[in-house]
């Protein structure tokens, strides 16, 4: 399962993993299965007959990786109580497996508990210095808390690592932390190497779109929300966007198009009730 990746089209809570809430050009960075994509149920880790391993059979690192597959999928719900439940339980069985601690940051990064965050978040690279999924989470993490100078070395430390299967998740999160330092120019040089490395990534041409709505260059930015809104659903914080640049752009149409699928789709959301005039900065 891969429940602990920090990036979506926005953190959750802290908003951390995929999508972080610093500065406004993180509605891109993530923790996976937050935002709009909808949580997958918790499974329990296949094992190699697809016999599943009664729990009384299982080693106690099976078993705690079963509870520790159940509190990433219950964290992914939203159900931060039960996972820490779930947690505990996996922790009683193995507390060497960093896995655990990684999913206690998520989750009390969720809840707001930073200290107990920052502190899980160290014991995982304490144990598995190496791990860059937990790297990826701690660096999410300090970016997403008022750190980003501090996150940029552990992103480029994931970033080097050859084993890891999603750089553009790495790239991602560099193009918005840098940018929260208010270095656009290596922020858009990081998420078009996103782009490269997945062409076509929603979260990568949304902050690029982002970015070049907020340098005044309205063209370059409707190009880049093209990927952003293929998305079956897009977020409403896309639709916003897309809604500002086509003002600016002078495309009523579209404008109105976005409008008119922001009250249809989210009715409820703040981009919903922030459609006015001066809506847009």
């Amino acid at each position: 399962m891969t429940a602990t990746r920090l990036t979506g089209w926005k953190h959750c809570g802290l908003r951390l993993r995929a999508w972080l809430a610093a500065g406004g050009v993180v509605t891109a960075l993530a923790v996976a299965g937050c935002a709009t994509n909808k949580p997958a149920a918790p499974q329990l880790p296949p094992q190699p007959d697809n016999t599943p391993v009664k729990e009384q059979q299982a080693t106690p690192q099976q078993r705690a990786e079963i509870h520790r597959e159940l509190a990433a999928g219950y964290y992914q719900r939203g159900q931060m109580d039960i996972a820490l439940q779930e947690l505990a339980t996996a922790r009683s069985f193995d507390p060497s497996n960093p896995k655990i601690y990684d999913i206690y940051g998520l989750v009390y990064a969720m809840l707001g508990e930073e200290q107990k965050a920052r502190d899980n978040f160290q014991h995982a690279l304490s144990i598995a210095p190496t791990d860059s999924e937990i790297r990826e989470n701690w660096g999410a993490f300090l970016c997403g808390t008022g750190h980003p100078k501090e996150s940029i070395p552990e992103f480029e430390r994931v970033l080097a690592d050859p084993l890891f299967k999603k750089p553009e998740i790495a790239l991602i999160n560099l193009g918005k932390c840098t940018a929260v330092l208010g270095d656009t120019a290596k922020a858009e040089d990081y998420l078009r190497r996103a782009m490269t490395v997945s062409p076509g990534n929603p979260v990568a041409a949304y902050n690029l779109a982002l970015l070049a709505y907020r340098g005044g260059r309205y063209g370059e930015a409707l190009a880049w929300m093209r990927p952003a809104v293929r998305e079956a659903s897009p977020p409403p914080e896309v639709l916003h966007l897309g809604m500002c640049i086509a003002r600016k752009h002078g495309d009523t149409d579209a404008a109105q198009s976005y409008q008119s699928q922001l009250a249809n789709r989210y009715p409820h959301s703040a981009e919903a009730a922030n459609t006015g005039s001066g809506a847009c900065p």
